[in-house]
Protein backbone atom coordinates (compact mmCIF):
# COMPACT_ATOMS: atom_id res chain seq x y z
CA UNK A 1 0.00 0.00 0.00
CA UNK A 2 1.16 3.49 -1.11
CA UNK A 3 2.43 5.67 1.55
CA UNK A 4 0.07 8.71 -0.18
CA UNK A 5 -2.77 6.22 0.42
CA UNK A 6 -2.04 5.65 3.81
CA UNK A 7 -1.71 9.02 4.78
CA UNK A 8 -4.97 10.30 2.63
CA UNK A 9 -6.94 7.70 4.45
CA UNK A 10 -5.08 8.40 7.84
CA UNK A 11 -6.28 12.12 7.21
CA UNK A 12 -9.41 11.41 5.92
CA UNK A 13 -10.35 9.86 9.68
CA UNK A 14 -10.68 13.86 10.74
CA UNK A 15 -12.71 14.68 8.07
CA UNK A 16 -15.92 16.70 9.07
CA UNK A 17 -18.43 14.72 6.75
CA UNK A 18 -18.82 11.42 9.43
CA UNK A 19 -19.35 8.96 6.06
CA UNK A 20 -15.63 10.01 4.69
CA UNK A 21 -14.39 9.42 8.55
CA UNK A 22 -16.32 6.00 8.58
CA UNK A 23 -15.31 4.91 5.10
CA UNK A 24 -11.61 5.96 6.03
CA UNK A 25 -11.96 3.46 9.31
CA UNK A 26 -13.07 0.83 7.76
CA UNK A 27 -10.57 1.09 4.52
CA UNK A 28 -7.80 1.31 7.05
CA UNK A 29 -9.02 -1.48 8.92
CA UNK A 30 -9.59 -4.71 5.84
CA UNK A 31 -6.47 -3.24 3.95
CA UNK A 32 -4.51 -4.41 6.64
CA UNK A 33 -2.97 -1.08 7.44
CA UNK A 34 -1.13 -1.62 10.80
CA UNK A 35 1.78 0.67 11.42
CA UNK A 36 2.22 3.23 14.71
CA UNK A 37 1.04 6.29 12.84
CA UNK A 38 -2.35 4.12 11.87
CA UNK A 39 -3.00 2.72 15.02
CA UNK A 40 -2.59 5.91 16.85
CA UNK A 41 -4.91 7.85 14.36
CA UNK A 42 -7.54 5.48 15.09
CA UNK A 43 -7.71 5.22 18.61
CA UNK A 44 -7.32 8.83 18.75
CA UNK A 45 -11.15 9.02 16.28
CA UNK A 46 -12.31 5.81 18.80
CA UNK A 47 -12.35 8.33 21.18
CA UNK A 48 -13.48 11.29 20.01
CA UNK A 49 -15.91 10.24 16.79
CA UNK A 50 -19.67 10.12 16.72
CA UNK A 51 -21.24 6.59 17.63
CA UNK A 52 -21.31 5.43 14.06
CA UNK A 53 -17.78 6.48 13.38
CA UNK A 54 -16.42 4.97 16.51
CA UNK A 55 -18.03 1.64 15.70
CA UNK A 56 -16.10 1.65 12.67
CA UNK A 57 -12.85 2.57 14.52
CA UNK A 58 -13.32 0.06 16.98
CA UNK A 59 -13.95 -3.08 14.37
CA UNK A 60 -11.07 -1.67 12.56
CA UNK A 61 -8.49 -1.92 15.50
CA UNK A 62 -9.86 -5.56 16.32
CA UNK A 63 -8.78 -6.55 12.61
CA UNK A 64 -5.45 -5.28 12.82
CA UNK A 65 -4.88 -7.30 15.72
CA UNK A 66 -5.54 -5.10 18.84
CA UNK A 67 -8.15 -7.27 21.06
CA UNK A 68 -7.62 -5.27 24.05
CA UNK A 69 -10.32 -4.71 26.93
CA UNK A 70 -11.81 -1.62 25.04
CA UNK A 71 -12.04 -2.86 21.84
CA UNK A 72 -13.91 -6.08 23.09
CA UNK A 73 -15.88 -3.85 25.39
CA UNK A 74 -16.96 -1.70 22.40
CA UNK A 75 -18.00 -4.25 19.95
CA UNK A 76 -19.79 -6.52 22.59
CA UNK A 77 -21.69 -3.55 23.38
CA UNK A 78 -22.51 -3.09 19.25
CA UNK A 79 -23.70 -7.12 19.58
CA UNK A 80 -26.16 -6.29 22.26
CA UNK A 81 -27.35 -2.82 21.12
CA UNK A 82 -27.11 -3.27 17.07
CA UNK A 83 -30.09 -4.69 14.74
CA UNK A 84 -30.03 -7.86 13.49
CA UNK A 85 -28.14 -6.90 10.08
CA UNK A 86 -25.28 -4.44 11.93
CA UNK A 87 -24.46 -7.63 14.33
CA UNK A 88 -23.70 -10.20 11.79
CA UNK A 89 -21.32 -7.46 10.34
CA UNK A 90 -19.46 -6.73 13.62
CA UNK A 91 -19.85 -10.89 14.49
CA UNK A 92 -17.87 -11.17 10.84
CA UNK A 93 -15.29 -8.84 12.22
CA UNK A 94 -14.90 -10.39 15.48
CA UNK A 95 -14.61 -13.81 13.57
CA UNK A 96 -11.87 -12.39 11.06
CA UNK A 97 -9.83 -11.29 14.14
CA UNK A 98 -10.16 -13.92 16.20
CA UNK A 99 -8.85 -16.45 13.70
CA UNK A 100 -6.04 -14.35 13.28
CA UNK A 101 -5.54 -13.95 16.94
CA UNK A 102 -5.87 -18.37 17.11
CA UNK A 103 -3.59 -18.66 14.32
CA UNK A 104 -0.60 -16.79 16.04
CA UNK A 105 1.55 -19.02 18.52
CA UNK A 106 0.08 -19.27 22.17
CA UNK A 107 3.48 -18.07 23.27
CA UNK A 108 3.33 -14.45 21.35
CA UNK A 109 -0.82 -14.15 21.39
CA UNK A 110 -2.14 -11.43 23.03
CA UNK A 111 -4.80 -11.30 26.05
CA UNK A 112 -7.90 -11.24 25.01
CA UNK A 113 -9.53 -8.24 27.07
CA UNK A 114 -12.93 -9.10 28.57
CA UNK A 115 -12.80 -12.25 27.39
CA UNK A 116 -15.15 -14.11 29.74
CA UNK A 117 -18.18 -11.74 29.09
CA UNK A 118 -17.37 -11.85 25.39
CA UNK A 119 -17.96 -16.14 25.87
CA UNK A 120 -20.56 -15.46 27.83
CA UNK A 121 -21.84 -13.26 24.88
CA UNK A 122 -21.46 -15.38 22.42
CA UNK A 123 -22.83 -18.27 24.19
CA UNK A 124 -26.15 -16.84 24.23
CA UNK A 125 -26.35 -16.03 20.69
CA UNK A 126 -25.32 -19.51 20.36
CA UNK A 127 -28.52 -20.88 21.83
CA UNK A 128 -30.65 -19.95 19.34
CA UNK A 129 -31.86 -21.65 15.97
CA UNK A 130 -29.30 -22.14 13.27
CA UNK A 131 -28.72 -18.74 11.12
CA UNK A 132 -25.76 -16.79 9.99
CA UNK A 133 -25.43 -15.14 12.98
CA UNK A 134 -25.79 -17.83 15.35
CA UNK A 135 -23.17 -19.72 13.17
CA UNK A 136 -20.81 -16.81 13.45
CA UNK A 137 -21.22 -16.51 16.78
CA UNK A 138 -20.21 -20.40 16.86
CA UNK A 139 -17.16 -20.06 14.82
CA UNK A 140 -15.96 -16.64 17.22
CA UNK A 141 -16.52 -18.86 20.58
CA UNK A 142 -14.39 -21.95 18.28
CA UNK A 143 -11.51 -19.77 18.42
CA UNK A 144 -11.42 -18.91 22.08
CA UNK A 145 -12.77 -22.29 23.70
CA UNK A 146 -12.16 -24.90 20.57
CA UNK A 147 -12.81 -27.82 23.49
CA UNK A 148 -15.97 -26.45 24.28
CA UNK A 149 -19.01 -28.82 24.06
CA UNK A 150 -21.78 -26.44 23.50
CA UNK A 151 -20.11 -25.32 20.05
CA UNK A 152 -18.87 -29.09 18.98
CA UNK A 153 -22.16 -29.45 19.26
CA UNK A 154 -23.81 -27.10 17.31
CA UNK A 155 -21.47 -27.43 14.66
CA UNK A 156 -22.21 -30.91 14.78
CA UNK A 157 -26.28 -30.10 14.61
CA UNK A 158 -24.84 -27.26 11.40
CA UNK A 159 -23.53 -30.65 9.61
CA UNK A 160 -27.36 -32.05 9.56
CA UNK A 161 -29.61 -28.85 8.77
CA UNK A 162 -26.96 -26.11 7.48
CA UNK A 163 -26.69 -24.67 3.76
CA UNK A 164 -23.57 -25.88 1.59
CA UNK A 165 -21.78 -22.81 2.87
CA UNK A 166 -22.89 -23.23 6.11
CA UNK A 167 -21.49 -26.95 6.54
CA UNK A 168 -18.13 -26.05 5.33
CA UNK A 169 -17.53 -22.91 7.59
CA UNK A 170 -18.28 -25.85 10.52
CA UNK A 171 -16.24 -28.32 8.65
CA UNK A 172 -13.28 -25.78 8.94
CA UNK A 173 -13.40 -25.18 12.87
CA UNK A 174 -14.56 -28.74 13.60
CA UNK A 175 -11.45 -30.32 11.68
CA UNK A 176 -8.53 -27.54 12.07
CA UNK A 177 -9.29 -25.60 14.68
CA UNK A 178 -11.12 -28.66 17.29
CA UNK A 179 -9.59 -31.97 15.94
CA UNK A 180 -12.79 -33.36 15.94
CA UNK A 181 -13.14 -36.31 12.96
CA UNK A 182 -15.71 -38.36 13.49
CA UNK A 183 -17.52 -40.20 11.29
CA UNK A 184 -20.50 -37.61 10.74
CA UNK A 185 -17.67 -34.73 9.79
CA UNK A 186 -16.27 -37.44 7.50
CA UNK A 187 -19.57 -37.69 5.46
CA UNK A 188 -20.08 -34.40 5.63
CA UNK A 189 -16.66 -33.73 3.90
CA UNK A 190 -17.41 -36.05 1.23
CA UNK A 191 -20.33 -34.46 0.90
CA UNK A 192 -18.61 -30.86 0.19
CA UNK A 193 -17.11 -32.69 -3.01
CA UNK A 194 -20.55 -31.88 -5.25
CA UNK A 195 -20.25 -28.16 -3.87
CA UNK A 196 -20.87 -25.85 -6.63
CA UNK A 197 -17.44 -23.94 -4.95
CA UNK A 198 -14.42 -24.95 -5.97
CA UNK A 199 -12.35 -23.36 -3.29
CA UNK A 200 -15.01 -25.33 -0.84
CA UNK A 201 -14.17 -28.47 -3.09
CA UNK A 202 -10.54 -28.08 -3.01
CA UNK A 203 -10.55 -27.68 0.98
CA UNK A 204 -12.85 -30.71 1.17
CA UNK A 205 -10.29 -32.97 -0.62
CA UNK A 206 -7.65 -31.73 1.56
CA UNK A 207 -9.42 -32.59 4.75
CA UNK A 208 -9.59 -36.36 3.87
CA UNK A 209 -5.74 -36.26 4.33
CA UNK A 210 -6.03 -34.64 7.77
CA UNK A 211 -8.42 -37.44 8.98
CA UNK A 212 -6.44 -39.89 7.34
CA UNK A 213 -7.09 -43.75 6.16
CA UNK A 214 -7.00 -45.82 9.36
CA UNK A 215 -9.64 -43.24 10.75
CA UNK A 216 -11.98 -43.75 7.39
CA UNK A 217 -11.43 -47.51 7.45
CA UNK A 218 -12.75 -47.49 11.41
CA UNK A 219 -15.75 -44.90 10.44
CA UNK A 220 -16.81 -47.98 7.68
CA UNK A 221 -16.61 -45.01 4.79
CA UNK A 222 -13.19 -46.52 3.24
CA UNK A 223 -15.25 -47.62 0.18
CA UNK A 224 -17.55 -44.62 -0.26
CA UNK A 225 -14.18 -42.60 0.13
CA UNK A 226 -12.71 -44.95 -2.56
CA UNK A 227 -15.92 -44.35 -5.27
CA UNK A 228 -15.75 -40.40 -4.43
CA UNK A 229 -12.26 -39.86 -5.47
CA UNK A 230 -11.87 -42.07 -8.29
CA UNK A 231 -14.93 -40.76 -10.03
CA UNK A 232 -13.83 -36.60 -8.89
CA UNK A 233 -10.29 -37.60 -10.49
CA UNK A 234 -12.54 -37.54 -14.15
CA UNK A 235 -15.14 -35.41 -13.62
CA UNK A 236 -13.66 -32.56 -11.78
CA UNK A 237 -13.43 -29.96 -14.84
CA UNK A 238 -10.25 -28.23 -13.10
CA UNK A 239 -6.74 -29.23 -13.68
CA UNK A 240 -5.38 -27.93 -10.21
CA UNK A 241 -8.81 -30.17 -8.59
CA UNK A 242 -7.95 -33.19 -10.17
CA UNK A 243 -4.20 -32.87 -9.42
CA UNK A 244 -5.40 -32.32 -5.18
CA UNK A 245 -7.60 -35.52 -5.43
CA UNK A 246 -4.27 -37.25 -6.68
CA UNK A 247 -2.31 -36.26 -4.08
CA UNK A 248 -5.01 -37.37 -1.23
CA UNK A 249 -5.57 -40.96 -3.04
CA UNK A 250 -1.96 -41.10 -2.39
CA UNK A 251 -1.86 -40.14 1.13
CA UNK A 252 -4.76 -42.42 1.69
CA UNK A 253 -3.13 -45.43 0.11
CA UNK A 254 -5.56 -45.81 -2.68
CA UNK A 255 -3.69 -44.27 -5.87
CA UNK A 256 -1.83 -47.83 -7.11
CA UNK A 257 -5.58 -49.32 -7.13
CA UNK A 258 -7.14 -46.63 -9.20
CA UNK A 259 -4.14 -46.46 -11.20
CA UNK A 260 -4.48 -50.10 -12.19
CA UNK A 261 -7.80 -49.64 -12.53
CA UNK A 262 -7.37 -46.88 -14.76
CA UNK A 263 -4.97 -48.26 -16.96
CA UNK A 264 -7.06 -51.27 -17.58
CA UNK A 265 -9.95 -49.19 -18.05
CA UNK A 266 -8.05 -47.56 -21.72
CA UNK A 267 -8.75 -51.01 -23.53
CA UNK A 268 -12.19 -50.47 -22.51
CA UNK A 269 -14.93 -50.65 -26.19
CA UNK A 270 -17.05 -47.80 -24.16
CA UNK A 271 -15.67 -44.18 -25.14
CA UNK A 272 -16.84 -42.93 -22.03
CA UNK A 273 -14.86 -45.42 -20.10
CA UNK A 274 -11.49 -44.87 -22.33
CA UNK A 275 -11.92 -40.66 -21.39
CA UNK A 276 -12.37 -41.20 -17.91
CA UNK A 277 -9.10 -43.59 -17.68
CA UNK A 278 -7.50 -40.93 -19.77
CA UNK A 279 -8.30 -37.69 -18.07
CA UNK A 280 -7.80 -39.63 -14.45
CA UNK A 281 -4.47 -40.66 -15.56
CA UNK A 282 -3.30 -37.25 -16.35
CA UNK A 283 -3.72 -36.74 -12.77
CA UNK A 284 -2.22 -39.60 -11.65
CA UNK A 285 0.41 -39.72 -13.58
CA UNK A 286 2.24 -43.13 -15.25
CA UNK A 287 3.71 -46.08 -13.68
CA UNK A 288 5.77 -47.59 -17.17
CA UNK A 289 6.56 -46.74 -20.78
CA UNK A 290 3.78 -49.80 -21.54
CA UNK A 291 1.19 -47.16 -20.53
CA UNK A 292 2.92 -44.06 -22.72
CA UNK A 293 3.10 -46.30 -25.73
CA UNK A 294 -0.33 -47.34 -25.80
CA UNK A 295 -1.64 -43.76 -25.22
CA UNK A 296 0.89 -42.88 -28.91
CA UNK A 297 -1.15 -45.63 -30.20
CA UNK A 298 -4.58 -44.71 -29.30
CA UNK A 299 -3.56 -40.88 -30.56
CA UNK A 300 -2.92 -42.69 -33.50
CA UNK A 301 -6.19 -44.74 -34.11
CA UNK A 302 -8.95 -43.16 -31.83
CA UNK A 303 -11.47 -41.71 -33.85
CA UNK A 304 -13.58 -39.75 -31.49
CA UNK A 305 -12.73 -35.92 -31.22
CA UNK A 306 -13.17 -35.47 -27.69
CA UNK A 307 -11.48 -38.73 -26.31
CA UNK A 308 -8.43 -37.85 -29.03
CA UNK A 309 -8.40 -34.16 -27.85
CA UNK A 310 -7.96 -36.13 -24.15
CA UNK A 311 -5.35 -38.23 -24.78
CA UNK A 312 -3.30 -34.64 -26.73
CA UNK A 313 -4.01 -32.90 -22.95
CA UNK A 314 -2.71 -35.79 -21.17
CA UNK A 315 0.43 -36.39 -23.05
CA UNK A 316 1.39 -32.63 -22.59
CA UNK A 317 0.37 -32.87 -18.76
CA UNK A 318 2.91 -35.51 -18.41
CA UNK A 319 5.11 -33.64 -20.47
CA UNK A 320 5.59 -31.31 -18.09
CA UNK A 321 6.40 -32.70 -15.05
CA UNK A 322 8.60 -35.27 -16.81
CA UNK A 323 11.81 -34.64 -18.69
CA UNK A 324 11.77 -38.12 -20.48
CA UNK A 325 8.42 -37.93 -21.65
CA UNK A 326 9.03 -34.47 -23.16
CA UNK A 327 12.26 -34.81 -24.96
CA UNK A 328 9.85 -38.18 -26.68
CA UNK A 329 6.80 -35.84 -27.46
CA UNK A 330 9.60 -33.17 -28.64
CA UNK A 331 11.84 -34.79 -30.88
CA UNK A 332 9.33 -38.04 -32.32
CA UNK A 333 7.43 -37.57 -35.62
CA UNK A 334 4.41 -39.82 -36.28
CA UNK A 335 3.76 -40.48 -39.46
CA UNK A 336 0.18 -41.52 -40.52
CA UNK A 337 -1.14 -42.62 -43.64
CA UNK A 338 -4.48 -42.95 -44.99
CA UNK A 339 -5.33 -46.40 -45.60
CA UNK A 340 -8.57 -47.61 -47.18
CA UNK A 341 -10.48 -49.49 -44.19
CA UNK A 342 -10.24 -53.26 -45.92
CA UNK A 343 -6.39 -53.06 -45.08
CA UNK A 344 -5.61 -54.55 -41.67
CA UNK A 345 -3.05 -52.33 -40.36
CA UNK A 346 -0.56 -52.15 -37.49
CA UNK A 347 -0.28 -49.58 -34.88
CA UNK A 348 1.75 -46.77 -36.90
CA UNK A 349 4.36 -47.13 -34.34
CA UNK A 350 4.92 -50.15 -35.14
CA UNK A 351 5.10 -50.23 -38.91
CA UNK A 352 7.96 -51.08 -40.52
CA UNK A 353 10.20 -48.50 -42.14
CA UNK A 354 9.05 -47.13 -45.55
CA UNK A 355 10.99 -49.27 -48.24
CA UNK A 356 12.08 -46.13 -49.60
CA UNK A 357 12.25 -42.41 -48.22
CA UNK A 358 11.14 -41.18 -50.65
CA UNK A 359 7.71 -42.37 -50.01
CA UNK A 360 7.75 -40.08 -47.50
CA UNK A 361 5.71 -36.73 -48.26
CA UNK A 362 5.49 -33.98 -46.19
CA UNK A 363 3.87 -30.95 -47.38
CA UNK A 364 5.99 -27.94 -45.57
CA UNK A 365 9.23 -29.36 -44.12
CA UNK A 366 10.52 -26.00 -43.39
CA UNK A 367 7.27 -25.19 -41.41
CA UNK A 368 7.60 -28.59 -39.33
CA UNK A 369 10.86 -28.42 -38.58
CA UNK A 370 10.61 -31.03 -36.32
CA UNK A 371 8.33 -29.72 -33.35
CA UNK A 372 5.87 -32.06 -31.50
CA UNK A 373 3.74 -33.64 -33.90
CA UNK A 374 0.63 -35.28 -32.96
CA UNK A 375 -1.18 -36.72 -35.89
CA UNK A 376 -4.30 -37.90 -36.16
CA UNK A 377 -5.63 -40.35 -38.66
CA UNK A 378 -7.82 -38.20 -41.16
CA UNK A 379 -9.96 -40.09 -43.44
CA UNK A 380 -11.12 -39.03 -46.91
CA UNK A 381 -14.68 -39.72 -46.95
CA UNK A 382 -16.48 -39.24 -49.93
CA UNK A 383 -18.10 -35.41 -49.88
CA UNK A 384 -15.83 -34.83 -47.15
CA UNK A 385 -12.90 -32.42 -47.09
CA UNK A 386 -9.57 -33.44 -45.40
CA UNK A 387 -8.24 -30.92 -42.91
CA UNK A 388 -5.52 -30.86 -40.35
CA UNK A 389 -6.03 -31.82 -37.04
CA UNK A 390 -5.70 -28.22 -34.75
CA UNK A 391 -3.21 -30.27 -32.50
CA UNK A 392 -0.77 -30.69 -35.26
CA UNK A 393 0.76 -30.33 -38.51
CA UNK A 394 -0.17 -32.52 -41.14
CA UNK A 395 1.50 -35.02 -43.28
CA UNK A 396 -0.47 -35.60 -46.80
CA UNK A 397 -0.63 -39.37 -48.10
CA UNK A 398 2.45 -41.21 -49.96
CA UNK A 399 2.42 -40.76 -53.56
CA UNK A 400 3.62 -43.56 -55.64
CA UNK A 401 5.25 -40.98 -58.18
CA UNK A 402 7.08 -37.99 -57.28
CA UNK A 403 9.86 -36.46 -58.96
CA UNK A 404 13.41 -36.26 -57.45
CA UNK A 405 13.98 -33.97 -55.11
CA UNK A 406 16.22 -31.35 -55.08
CA UNK A 407 18.35 -28.90 -53.09
CA UNK A 408 20.84 -28.92 -50.75
CA UNK A 409 18.71 -29.88 -47.92
CA UNK A 410 18.09 -33.63 -49.29
CA UNK A 411 20.87 -35.83 -47.94
CA UNK A 412 20.08 -34.51 -44.18
CA UNK A 413 16.22 -35.05 -44.38
CA UNK A 414 16.67 -38.28 -45.71
CA UNK A 415 18.86 -39.21 -42.48
CA UNK A 416 16.89 -37.67 -40.28
CA UNK A 417 13.47 -39.52 -41.44
CA UNK A 418 15.59 -42.62 -41.21
CA UNK A 419 16.20 -41.79 -37.73
CA UNK A 420 12.99 -40.92 -36.38
CA UNK A 421 11.45 -44.56 -37.36
CA UNK A 422 14.27 -46.27 -35.19
CA UNK A 423 13.03 -47.91 -31.66
CA UNK A 424 13.62 -45.13 -28.84
CA UNK A 425 15.38 -46.06 -26.04
CA UNK A 426 13.11 -47.22 -23.12
CA UNK A 427 12.39 -44.47 -20.46
CA UNK A 428 14.22 -44.36 -17.28
CA UNK A 429 12.22 -42.08 -15.14
CA UNK A 430 8.32 -41.55 -14.18
CA UNK A 431 6.33 -38.98 -12.59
Amino acid sequence: MGNSIKQELTKSLNSPQEDEQCYAAYALGHLGISNKFVMEALWQVAQTGSAKVKNEAYKALAILGCLDKSVIKALSKQLMEQKESQRLETLVVLRVALNSWAATPKSKRPEVGYEEKLVLLLQNLIDKPLNEESLEAALCLGFLRPSNSMVQQFLLQCLCQGSMSQRMKALRMLVKMMNVHSTAVTRAILEQLHSNVIDDRLEAIQMLKTIGLEKIQAQGLEELTFDLLKRKMHNEPFQVIRQAVSETVDALKMKPLIMKLMEAQLMSPDVNDRQEAIISLGALGIRNEQVFHLLLDMLDAEETKSVKKSIQETLLVWASRNPWIQNKLTNKVFFVYDVPKTVNTEPTRFRKKPESPEDLCITDFRQAKLSPLFIAKAYNKLGEKVEAPAFSFYFSKPKKQRPPATGPWEPKIREQLRNLVLPQNRCVSWL
